[in-house]
Formats: structure tokens, C-alpha cells, sequence
């Protein structure tokens, strides 16, 4: 199998971060390599920040003017890499059925949920994102992709407080000009009806105003124009949807 290194260094080719890895048990759902081939082991790669996004940019997807140009970009990549790691490329995306990444995430990753539903790391903030899974025929406990490895690597360790909790004020709940995020959870039509009738609103022409205003993470948020282009698919999928 290959080496940590190997590994982290076949993902920076690509602008993007080994986001940790576990071994799997039949309650991770992680589905066959190939017919009778079972997964022993998954790990997850991702951005943090934008570290992979002047790679995206760049890429023959971004300019080609296709749908799904990133989920587009992220198969390609990811299938790259899962052939050099004689694994299968598992997406967040193409479903339905679609793949427990969350409880994934989770599982490989000191991760919490935030007080605006987003997955809350330590280190990264709001600011990152899953782009695929590899799931492995060997055992992470019988290779150098051991759990203490992908700890240098993705610190911080695991935490034993609340994040949100000790935020104080909590300005995330406040930050949205609609109020669509509460204990109650999160208004996606308030929100989106926001967006729709004031285009040349931070929240439309920057990035989600809750999320920004998050102090956790600060140094990892994204550049404006990766923040932008998040924005411009969040709203056209919800418009897709809500304005049928």
C-alpha cells in the first residue's frame, strides 16, 4: 500500500487535503470495492479553505461551460487518484442512494455540527469540504496510514468542548439579514427569497453572511472568488427546486 506521504502528496497535486480516514465496520455502510471485494479501510479528501481551487479553476471542467462543474472536476480527480491507490472513488454526490459522508466525516475528523448546521472544525472553521472518499482493501491499522499519522497531519486532535457553545454572542445567529438560522433550524425560503429579490447584497455577491461572520477558522476563509461561486450553485440549485 502506499505511504502516508504518498498519499498526502498524490492529494497536493490537486490542491487538496488528506481529511483523515478510519477503518471500516459493517455499520459504515461503505459499499464493495468490486464484486466480493470488501473495504477494510476508508479515507476522505477535501479542501481547506481554497486550497484547491486555483487547481479547479484552472481546470478543462471550470471552462468548458457544462453543468456541475466541480462534481465534474472531483470525479475525475478522485477516480485519478483511487486507481494509484487500488481503491474505488465513493462521491457526496450522483445520488439518490446517496453515501453517509457526514457520518463519515465525523467518523475520521474532530467535527461538530454548528449552530447554522454546518460541519464545525477546530481548526478550519466552516471553511471546508469533502470532495470524495477512497474506500482501501487493507487495513489502515496494517499500513503507515495509521490513525496518529493522519492526526499530524489534520490537527487539531479530538476536542472536548462545545465550539458553538463557547462562542461568545454567537454572532453567526444574528449575522443574516432574514434571521433563517435558529434552534429551530435553517429557513431555506426566507433565505433564498432574500437572495432573489436583492442581488447586490453581500450575501448574494459575497458569500452567506452567517458563515462569515463565524470567528472559528477565520484564517481559512474562502477567496472571494471561490466563495462566489458556492453562492451562485447554492442559489440556482434552491431556485431549481423552490420556483417550480
Amino acid at each position: 500500500m502506499n505511504t502516508l506521504d504518498e498519499i498526502i502528496h498524490l492529494a497536493g497535486a490537486y490542491g487538496l487535503v488528506l481529511r483523515g480516514g478510519f477503518c471500516v465496520n459493517e455499520d459504515d455502510n461503505v459499499p464493495e470495492i468490486a464484486e466480493g471485494v470488501n473495504a477494510s479501510s476508508l479515507i476522505l479528501f477535501g479542501n481547506a479553505g481554497s486550497s484547491f481551487w486555483e487547481c479547479f479553476s484552472g481546470s478543462r471542467e471550470a471552462a468548458d461551460g457544462q453543468t456541475d462543474p466541480l462534481n465534474r472536476w472531483s470525479q475525475r480527480v478522485g477516480e485519478i487518484i483511487a486507481s494509484k491507490l487500488t481503491g474505488r472513488a465513493l462521491f457526496p454526490f450522483g445520488g439518490p442512494p446517496y453515501h453517509p459522508f457526514i457520518n463519515w466525516a465525523k467518523k475520521a475528523e474532530s467535527l461538530q455540527s454548528s449552530r447554522i448546521g454546518m460541519l464545525i472544525h477546530p481548526q478550519y472553521g466552516l471553511w471546508h469540504a469533502y470532495r470524495f472518499a477512497i474506500a482501501l482493501p487493507d487495513s489502515l491499522a496494517d499500513s503507515l496510514v495509521v490513525s496518529a499519522a493522519i492526526t499530524r497531519v489534520r490537527q487539531p486532535q479530538a476536542i472536548d468542548h462545545d465550539i458553538c457553545q463557547r462562542c461568545i454572542g454567537q454572532p453567526c445567529l444574528s449575522a443574516c439579514p432574514v434571521g433563517a438560522f435558529s434552534d429551530s433550524g435553517y429557513a431555506v425560503e426566507a433565505c433564498y427569497s432574500f437572495l432573489k429579490q436583492n442581488a447586490e447584497s453581500s450575501c448574494r455577491t459575497e458569500t452567506c453572511q452567517a458563515r462569515l461572520s463565524c470567528p472559528q477558522g477565520h484564517a481559512f476563509h474562502y477567496q472571494a472568488d471561490h466563495a462566489r461561486f458556492h453562492m451562485e450553485a447554492f442559489f440556482h440549485s434552491v431556485a431549481n427546486r423552490l420556483d417550480k
